[in-house]
């Protein structure tokens, strides 16, 4: 800057001692710049290092996901949509059809419903209608903090940091669930916030979003409390990597990177977790054994489920949700596996084998991966 200041006090000249010097410098300059650009990443993985060596009292995954995290700007166009409240209806219109596309039979869930009905009959209500004040505790520790319900302005933290009598009456409230299956309105609506799906998306196109769904933090505490008591009841398949405690999807990608000739057949679902059948789902968790009031809690939960879409401080009108989990709980990862397990375990004849142990396919979530060794291979194809 001081030499294009003085280029500029002296004339501007074309040519000279000033001008060659403010061309030099100028050129140093931009390529500084460009350097920095190109090395960015490198330069901010060095000093976070040696900030971090120097102050030993920094939380590591704090400042990561500080550094991690970015603020997107809001298009105030999207598919031709120019005010908040177009663009928020607009995105409403396209998750309805999204959560309509599965076919819904009436009838069917009825029958699950009375099904249910009549086995809470047979058994009458027992401990397992109850919650007690230390199941809430242990679920509400498991919260993250600054997390909201989207609805209603309830913060994760408003509950953690409040007294030990709000648990006892949580635990009252989960109770009154169970024992007259009925959810209350705050547990049954769901906000979707579309966000981009990259840093350098088109975000005048819907199609670059995806959707973060956000429910009822009360919603994730009782999730919570249902994974730790019953969770014997709602194991998934050892294949399965994916979303997993203590599972890593680099697990199953050990495997097949042993130096094996192995042929694979790669099966990505497209909108896996949208797409869930509720029938199928509820006639899974009734095959599980789950207690029939704990089922008809989450039955009443999901059949009167109902979304919106928040955009730029607007949301939109209310939609009936017919298929797929809620993914803003935590159970729903679980109840999304679940409904994998034939696919995972495969029957006769599907997937293969590596190193003489048996891999018929590695779920990672949505993606699965079967596998054949170059000998079975060889037999399947010599038979057609």
């Amino acid at each position: 800057m001081l030499w294009h200041n003085l280029w500029v006090d002296c004339g501007c000249p074309h040519c000279g001692a000033v001008a060659d010097i403010m061309r030099r410098t100028r050129a140093t300059y931009h390529y500084a710049l460009r350097s920095v650009r190109k090395h960015e990443q490198e330069i901010v993985n060095d000093r976070f290092a040696t900030a971090l060596l120097s102050h030993k009292d920094r939380d590591f995954w704090s400042e990561v996901k500080r550094i991690c995290a970015h603020k997107t700007c809001q298009s105030n166009m999207v598919d031709k949509q120019f005010t908040p409240d177009s663009i928020a209806d607009y995105f409403a219109h396209k998750y309805e059809d999204l959560y309509s596309s599965v076919s819904y039979s009436v009838d069917d869930i009825k029958k699950i419903s009375d099904e249910l009905n009549t086995r809470i009959a047979r058994s009458g209500f027992n401990d397992e209608c109850a919650f007690s004040y230390s199941d809430v505790m242990k679920a509400i520790n498991r919260l993250h903090s600054g997390k909201g319900d989207g609805y209603r302005g309830l913060m994760s933290d408003h509950i953690k940091l409040a007294c030990d009598e709000l648990s006892a009456h949580i635990a009252m409230l989960f109770t009154s669930m169970s024992v007259h299956g009925f959810v209350p309105e705050d547990f049954q609506i769901s906000t979707i916030i579309p966000i981009p799906k990259g840093k350098n998306a088109n975000l005048t196109d819907s199609d670059n979003y995806r959707g973060i769904t956000i429910s009822s933090v009360l919603g994730k505490v009782f999730d919570l409390v249902v994974l730790d008591k019953y969770s014997d009841r709602l194991v998934t398949s050892d294949l399965q990597f994916g979303f997993k405690a203590r599972r890593s999807t680099n697990m199953s990608t050990m495997v097949l990177n042993n130096r094996s000739t192995v042929y694979c057949s790669m099966l990505d679902a497209t909108k896996a977790f949208d797409r869930v059948k509720y029938a199928k789902l509820f006639r899974l968790l009734l095959s599980r054994n789950l207690p029939p009031v704990i089922i008809r809690v989450l039955l009443f939960m999901y059949t009167h489920n109902t979304a919106r879409v928040a955009w730029n401080g607007v949301v939109s009108k209310h939609f009936v949700v017919l298929n797929g989990v809620k993914q803003s709980l935590t159970l729903s990862l679980t109840l999304c596996g679940l409904t994998g397990q034939k696919t995972h375990l495969g029957g006769p004849g599907l997937g293969g084998s590596v190193h003489e142990e048996a891999h018929p396919c590695f779920p990672y979530f949505a993606q699965r991966t079967f596998t054949r060794t170059h000998q079975e291979m060889r037999q399947r194809t010599s038979t057609f």
